[in-house]
């Protein structure tokens, strides 16, 4: 626990997950005082949630205060949520894979819209400063999508996140492909608290929770269209056709 708290002065190659409650821009804009009230303790609580997801080996809570061993860090910026690791963690990637999933399950269950982007590469923590291109490279797999994912509510993983993932079908079983992108599989996860997922269980929830057409559409062509672990291994899937993925796992996706 000591190394990572001093670690936090300095750069680490680290997996690197950001989290967008989608919407809450536009109430934040719109409200007034009994309503920004009222914005802010969702937030709060669902950051209180967020850290409590992380997968530290020990966690102490009360309250308000989550604290962990350390093995996963997280800062808070506004109604964006990011996760770090401040000192180099053994396979890594896949750690982040599976939290990646139960901190989306847990956004949906809380109310939320949302929409993540899981990279790698240099992070800096310097006490709620963020800084590297591991940060970057996450950040732009959530706001800087192109036309054909941006309204897409679900983890998008980059290149470099996919290239440090484990290559076998226990990390495989984790992800799924759609239009030329990795994501993180919304259904693969089954957690007890949080219940099973599927493609009408994460429609609801997200109209539920104020969704706007374009990503309610998106999201469900997203569910309808992506191709998980089962369907990339059939002869004359897409990620075969596109990308040369061979189901011996001697070449990667």
């Amino acid at each position: 626990m000591l190394s990572s708290i001093f670690a936090k002065d300095k750069p680490n190659i680290s997996p690197v997950l950001v989290m967008d409650a989608l919407g809450v821009a536009d109430r934040i804009a719109a409200a007034g005082e009994g309503e920004l009230v009222k914005i802010a303790d969702e937030l709060d609580s669902q950051y209180h949630k967020f850290r409590l997801r992380m997968p530290n080996k020990v966690v102490i809570t009360s309250a308000s205060k989550v604290r962990g061993t350390g093995e996963f860090n997280s800062v808070r910026m506004n109604d964006m949520f990011v996760m770090y690791s401040p000192s180099y963690m053994e396979d890594g990637m896949h750690k982040y894979l599976v939290a990646s999933s139960l901190l989306y399950q847990q956004m949906l269950v809380s109310g939320f819209i949302p929409r993540g982007g899981l990279g790698g590469g240099l992070v800096l923590r310097r006490k709620d400063l963020i800084l590297g291109n591991g940060f970057i490279d996450a950040y732009r797999a959530t706001e800087k999508r192109g036309d054909n994912s941006k309204d897409i509510c679900a983890v998008q993983l980059t290149p470099t996140a996919f290239s440090n993932a484990k290559n076998c079908e226990h990390t495989y079983r984790l992800l799924c492909w759609y239009k030329g992108r990795f994501f993180v599989n919304p259904y693969t996860l089954k957690d007890p608290d949080l219940g099973e997922f599927s493609k009408e269980r994460v429609l609801e929830l997200l109209k539920n929770s104020g969704a706007n057409q374009q990503k309610l559409a998106a999201t469900e062509d997203f569910l309808d269209g992506f191709e998980d672990y089962d369907a990339a291994m059939k002869p004359g899937s897409e990620a075969r056709r596109i990308i040369g993925w061979e189901p011996t796992l001697t070449k990667r996706f």
